[in-house]
């Protein structure tokens, strides 16, 4: 059913009053701050019928009400306005003008950020790695029947390892397995080969197939190892906020930040620069939102921003800290 104008506006006031207090909102509440013109009586007459249509709740008898799961939605779908989060998004370049010595030094900054300024836990989770693509690959002779294997992506050195090699191989072999393995993997990205590696190896000559599993090897455990990372701040945050005096709310959280498998499930891997999800219908859990925005530095996915909090989250200065946050650290120039 659509929702006329005035709806609208006692849906957003109602919810912007409702983030700030964490009280129910009355038809006066309403009156008082976008509708000094319209009765009370007909104000209540249309909070009921929205109650009707799922936005609003009505916790006790004669008190006032409290959106739902439902009205968060409509609220950050179509009543937020850009100009409100564009407000946020002044300057954060400040916070990432230091010199940065790698990626997860960034990132770890960027957890901090974004806590500090939203006042709700954030966590960065590392990923984007199935987009790295191989440039190169070295084997290089050190002697003593061992090689320094070492591989280079478009995001530079990826891994080297120093690996075992036949015996009494002749110096050809070394200049024959760089171009085969150059020719076998180069231009490939991490996903292409990881998804694909038996069938590569299976196609190769039986003397460089060890060789060719230590790549495998090498690129599966970085792929493992990155996409496992993740910074976390402001965890206790999230108890100053009222609905996480309850014992279940709280079992909720801890359920998301201690489960891995659980936040990667939150993160939307479409291609999207933000996703938002709220409440136990959206995968969020009870009384929860999840808002998570693509890193990307230098042209490169390099993880997920992830802020958690309540339902009545501040969505307006989430969204435009995460927007500003991302923009500053994609500015930022790979040395």
């Amino acid at each position: 059913m659509k929702i006329s104008e005035r709806k609208q506006k006692i849906l957003k006031s109602l919810i912007d009053n409702y983030i700030a207090t964490c009280e129910p909102i009355s038809s006066s509440q309403i009156k008082q701050d976008c509708l000094p013109d319209v009765s009370s009586a007909t104000i209540r007459s249309e909070m009921v019928a929205l109650e009707e249509m799922g936005y609003l709740v009505q916790p006790h008898k004669s008190a006032g009400r409290v959106p739902s799961s439902r009205a968060y939605r409509y609220y950050v779908d179509n009543l937020i306005d850009q100009t409100e989060i564009d407000r946020q998004m002044d300057s954060f370049s400040e916070y990432f003008e230091g010199n940065f010595s790698d990626v997860e030094q960034v990132v770890k900054s960027t957890a901090k950020v974004i806590s500090d300024i939203t006042n709700y836990t954030s966590i960065v989770v590392m990923g984007g790695v199935d987009n790295i693509t191989l440039k190169d690959i070295k084997l290089v002779d050190i002697g003593d029947d061992s090689a320094l294997l070492v591989i280079i992506t478009d995001s530079g050195l990826l891994k080297d390892k120093i690996i075992d090699i036949p015996q009494n191989m002749k110096s050809k072999f070394f200049a024959q397995a760089n171009d085969m393995l150059v020719s076998m993997f180069a231009g490939r990205t991490v996903k292409e080969i990881t998804d694909n590696g038996n069938i590569i190896v299976e196609s190769t000559i039986s003397e460089y197939k060890v060789l060719f599993n230590e790549v495998l090897e090498m690129l599966r455990n970085y792929k493992q190892r990155e996409e496992s990372k993740m910074f976390m701040e402001g965890t206790d945050k999230i108890f100053k906020y009222k609905e996480f005096e309850d014992v279940g709310n709280v079992k909720n959280f801890l359920s998301v930040i201690n489960t891995g498998e659980k936040l990667h499930n939150l993160i939307n891997e479409d291609d999207v620069e933000i996703s938002i999800k709220i409440g136990k219908d959206e995968n969020a859990e009870e009384n929860m939102a999840v808002v998570t925005a693509k890193c990307v530095i230098a042209g490169k996915e390099i993880g997920h921003a992830v802020v958690i909090g309540p339902e009545r989250m501040d969505y307006k200065k989430v969204l435009g800290v995460l927007g500003g946050v991302t923009k500053a650290i994609e500015k930022i120039k790979k040395e």
